[in-house]
């Protein structure tokens, strides 16, 4: 099986044949149920996610029963165990494409480690197609976030990785491009700033590389009311040549 969660909730057979799953609150309960992979979910807590925001039915528990006994009827296996009070989802490693990403981006790291940027690049570019809108789409804001904010992490880690195997491939221009894109996504992030600002130089684009650094400090300066720290500022001068 392969679920996918980055984005709106697939699933899909081993050979590929997606698995028909019902809209609304059957497919949120197997959202939950993956976003809690692995351990169990208790009954009010499946209540809560179901109906948060909305007056609970007295029918709630019988109706979750109903959405399980839908699912397992959908799933061509057998996925979700339940115990008293609990239920929780069966799944293999890497089944999640959400737990896929971050084992590629383990494996990209080892592979520029023994100088493989190539066999990086190829896992990396494959996890960052898998991103096919917000993670765990299917469930609320605040029921997603810890999640999210660890999946954004992982998505920002694979490009910074994706930027040093395209450099080291002897692709710039491709490395360049990454970079400006993570600056406009996050213009405090100064690590990213000193990596574009140094390669423009390296490839000759001194003039760039100044300019870029004072698109840097006036947005750090803006926002956070402070200067420049040590690496975005010796990236500065080794482009002064100072």
């Amino acid at each position: 099986m392969h679920f996918h969660v980055l984005g709106p909730l697939e699933a899909r057979t081993a050979d590929g044949s997606a698995v028909k799953l019902k809209p609304g609150k059957p497919t949120k309960l197997l959202a939950a149920l993956l976003l809690h992979r692995g351990t169990w979910v208790s009954m009010d807590r499946l209540i809560d996610l179901l109906w948060q925001g909305q007056a609970i039915p007295p029918s709630a528990a019988g109706n979750v029963k109903s959405y399980i006994c839908g699912l397992r009827r959908a799933l061509p296996e057998p996925r979700i165990d339940s115990r008293e009070g609990a239920y929780r989802v069966r799944i293999l490693p890497d089944e999640v494409d959400a737990d896929l990403v971050t084992t590629r981006a383990a494996e990209a790291r080892h592979a520029l480690a023994r100088g493989d940027a190539a066999r990086a690049a190829t896992l990396i570019t494959g996890s960052l197609e898998l991103w096919r809108g917000m993670p765990f789409g299917d469930l609320t804001a605040d029921d997603r976030a810890p999640e999210v904010a660890r999946l954004d992490e992982v998505r920002w880690e694979l490009r910074e990785l994706l930027a040093t195997a395209y450099r080291e491939l002897g692709r710039p221009a491709d490395a360049i491009g990454l970079l400006r894109a993570m600056t406009c996504d996050d213009p405090l992030r100064e690590d990213i700033w000193a990596r574009l600002i140094s390669l423009l130089h390296e490839v000759g684009r001194r003039g760039e590389a100044i300019a870029t650094f004072r698109r840097a400090r006036s947005a750090i300066v803006r926002d956070l009311g402070v200067e420049p720290g040590a690496e975005l500022s010796g990236a500065h001068r080794m482009a002064l040549g100072v």
